[in-house]
């Protein structure tokens, strides 16, 4: 091969391997923007979802937060329900002002009496009269506390005991009230809880007060009895919260008056209302509840 021939070859080789490098780079350079768009789409796309979930989160959590405010009573309730601007709570250390609760128990009786669901009964004596009928049905006839299990005829007695005594009528318009009046249904248990174990005195209307003995009959069938842990467990979890914190309360209070005549030990319930309380939403005083549990299970250590 001359000379001539071998610089055309190597200049066609050279060429080739130009040609060749450029359409590698340019195939490789398409390739890695390809690669790098499908990686940009991929973040992107990864980002977008976790955009969304963290709206669907926000959505969920504010609609949670409606729920509570609905159901926790607002400042603006206050007033109008119970007469004054706030419960007002005081140390646990301190008595009741029996004067204030027993303005806030008559207010939020007022109140019951101009709702139209109860205003349209033409209920004797109005709401104070309905509470003061089912409390003196059920002083006369209290539930059982003793060998509840030794008995079938007690024991189904004892499991319904409220619609026995009661009667169907008086507990459905109890529930209806307990329904219609939930986002106050806290701050009322506290002022009638205050009215007849706090400060011991009647309902209005009543000449004498509920003795202690006869609601702790009642703490202690809500703690101790399969028909009123039954009878809980049919409730919506505020309410059971609520009625076994009080029912906690009343027996506490019976240890220190020495008539805990059925022996009720408060520990394990004082443990699991903590942990009920801790988790329950929609609370106006949890902080109390938990400052309150914590001190009963200190003393009961």
């Amino acid at each position: 091969m001359n000379s001539m021939s071998k610089t055309l070859a190597t200049v066609t080789v050279v060429f080739i391997l130009v040609v060749g490098g450029l359409v590698a780079y340019v195939t490789i350079n398409r390739w890695h923007e390809s690669e790098m768009d499908r990686g940009r789409k991929q973040a992107q796309d990864e980002c977008l979802e976790v955009i969304h979930k963290m709206e669907d989160d926000l959505a969920d959590l504010q609609a949670q937060l409606e729920t509570e405010r609905q159901i926790r009573p607002g400042e603006e309730d206050f007033p109008t329900v119970f007469g004054t601007p706030t419960l007002g709570y005081a140390a646990d250390d301190q008595p009741a002002d029996c004067a204030k609760v027993e303005g806030q128990l008559n207010a939020f009786f007022n109140y019951l009496d101009s709702r139209p669901y109860l205003a349209s009964k033409n209920i004797d004596g109005g709401s104070a009269g309905f509470l003061r009928t089912c409390a003196t049905l059920l002083v006369a006839d209290p539930p059982v506390n003793i060998a509840e299990l030794n008995n079938l005829f007690r024991l189904v007695k004892n499991v319904t005991h409220f619609y026995r005594v009661l009667g169907k009528d008086r507990l459905l318009l109890a529930k209806e009230i307990l329904t219609a009046e939930e986002r106050i249904i806290e701050p009322a248990l506290a002022v009638v809880y205050a009215r007849l174990v706090e400060c011991g005195k009647p309902l209005p209307g009543d000449a004498q007060p509920i003795s202690i003995e006869r609601v702790y009959d009642y703490a202690g069938y809500f703690l101790n009895t399969l028909g009123g842990r039954s009878y809980l467990l049919r409730r919506e979890s505020k309410l059971r919260m609520l009625v076994n914190y009080y029912a906690i309360l009343i027996i506490d209070r019976a240890n220190d008056e020495k008539f805990n005549q059925y022996g009720i030990d408060l520990r394990p319930y004082i443990d699991y209302l903590f942990y009920d309380v801790s988790n329950q939403k929609g609370l106006s005083y949890r902080e109390r509840y938990l400052t309150r549990l914590t001190a009963l299970r200190d003393k009961y250590m």
